[in-house]
């Protein structure tokens, strides 16, 4: 797969793999591909001046890029699916037709604040922020200002290996994250909604099963260097074991559902060798389809584990599993093809593993779902979840990195009258909860701004502004 013949813009979606969409005419069928609209999706745009240009002059106000409210049916709440169609329509025209300026205020915007408030630096929280958004992105995460100008000294690397269009490096399994099943595996809950998941190492239920999450949780905290594919290593049994390489042969079969249910030319089916997870180019250029182990820089896993880099990383995958469950909980690799449904002729007779996707990863039911993520009166629990997850990672690593230790001219916020502690993490969470209500992208922004702000005094809000007041639109 190559994205080199499209024009790139600051934080656009690659159009690649949408010639399937086209070709589909899934909006008339109301069916739309996974790499179409994602978990915690961008919902604060920037619109150009001149939409057709995609570049010059931006309009000084945000706007929603995921049509939220669905303002144009009477009663939204009892129509998701319609109003899933009818915003994807929107989101598609936002964030790649016209090529616009967005970000998320659940991979952004919360953890910068939760970032500032536990003490970290204003550039240590960025990149937090920065590198959670940028792992949606292909080019990488541009910054943008108070009136929606792009801040380019304020950006990512191209972290192109793990975005959620990327197929040929599996990038997709840091957006739709299998879990692991072993032998004799009697696990059934899903680690959104049960707490046990924060009980890291070992001693965790979701230690062993949640391959890909604890293997980034142990990169990001500073306990690995490296990353593999799917987390999957030479011995499972061994957090620091070592990744395949391509000599050893080993293969995991993937079929993911492209667009419609029920229909088997419209799946990605792959007996994918399994190596070393590939992130970011060694040049700047674009990596296609071949290739792969001397295009992709070898060592820049390495060069960022332990880092606020891979901290935002992690937290991104961590809240994609959690917005995703419904369709990742049924997702699991299993050793072999160890499945009621029969065995695809595609598979490959020595795959080592598999991971099978149900459809519902790819129909109006994966719309249905973003649905109620941010901009509603009423939040859904995976919002919540990851909100609350966010904040007690970012904790954990501070204490786990001695961060002040190393960083003694930094401490923690001290809120003001009226405003939670920081060790009330419900507290804090339903606060930062109810900024993510707010109907219009802009008032979002504000909220959370002003939290920052007024209550505990972290000035300026990452997009510079130092009194939260925006152009009215």
């Amino acid at each position: 797969m190559s994205y080199s013949s499209y024009p790139r813009h600051p934080n656009k979606q690659s159009p690649a793999r949408l010639s399937l969409i086209a070709a589909s005419s899934l909006m008339a069928a109301c069916v739309l591909a996974p790499v179409a609209a994602h978990a915690f999706a961008e919902d604060v745009c920037f619109q150009y001046v001149d939409p057709q240009a995609k570049s010059g002059d931006v309009v000084p106000h945000a706007f929603n890029c995921w049509n939220v409210q669905c303002t144009d049916s009477v009663k939204p709440e009892n129509e998701p699916a319609g109003c899933a169609i009818k915003g994807v329509a929107r989101y598609l025209n936002a964030t790649i037709a016209k090529g616009l300026h967005g970000r998320n205020t659940v991979h952004f915007d919360s953890l910068y604040l939760f970032a500032r408030m536990l003490g970290l630096s204003n550039e240590d929280a960025f990149d937090i922020a920065a590198y959670s958004e940028a792992t949606d992105l292909v080019g990488g995460y541009v910054h943008t200002d108070q009136y929606g100008k792009a801040m380019t000294q304020l950006k990512t690397a191209d972290l192109q290996g793990i975005t959620r269009l990327n197929l040929d490096t599996a990038g997709y399994s840091y957006h739709f994250v299998p879990w692991l099943r072993s032998e004799g595996h009697a696990l059934k809950q899903s680690l959104t909604y049960d707490n046990a998941y924060l009980k890291h190492g070992q001693a965790s239920p979701y230690a062993k099963s949640e391959a890909l999450i604890n293997h980034l949780r142990l990169w990001a905290f500073g306990g690995r260097q490296t990353l593999c594919d799917f987390g999957l290593t030479k011995d499972q049994n061994d957090p620091l074991s070592e990744c395949f390489t391509e000599q050893d042969g080993k293969k995991i079969f993937v079929s993911i559902p492209y667009v419609a249910p029920g229909n088997e030319d419209t799946r990605g089916k792959n007996n994918f060798l399994l190596s070393w997870q590939k992130i970011v180019p060694t040049g700047a250029h674009t990596c296609g389809d071949s290739g792969q182990e001397d295009c992709y820089d070898p060592d820049y896993a390495k060069t960022i584990y332990g880092t606020t880099k891979s901290l935002g990383i992690y937290l991104h995958v961590m809240s994609d599993r959690l917005s995703h469950s419904y369709c990742t909980d049924p997702a699991f690799i299993t050793p072999g093809w160890d499945r009621k449904q029969p065995k695809p002729e595609d598979m490959d007779a020595d795959a080592a593993y598999s991971v099978w996707f149900r459809d519902n990863c790819g129909t109006v039911n994966h719309m249905a779902k973003h649905y109620p993520e941010t901009g509603h009166k009423k939040l859904p629990e995976q919002t919540v979840k990851a909100l609350n997850f966010s904040y007690l990672e970012i904790q954990d690593w501070i204490e786990t990195g001695k961060y002040f230790e190393h960083h003694p001219q930094q401490k923690a916020a001290t809120p003001k009258p009226g405003y939670p502690r920081l060790n009330e993490t419900g507290k804090v969470v339903k606060m930062v909860g109810d900024a993510l209500k707010q109907a219009d992208a802009g008032d979002r922004n504000k909220a959370l701004c002003e939290i920052a702000l007024n209550g505990y005094g972290i000035s300026p809000w990452h997009d510079g502004s130092t009194d939260c007041k925006y152009p009215a639109k």
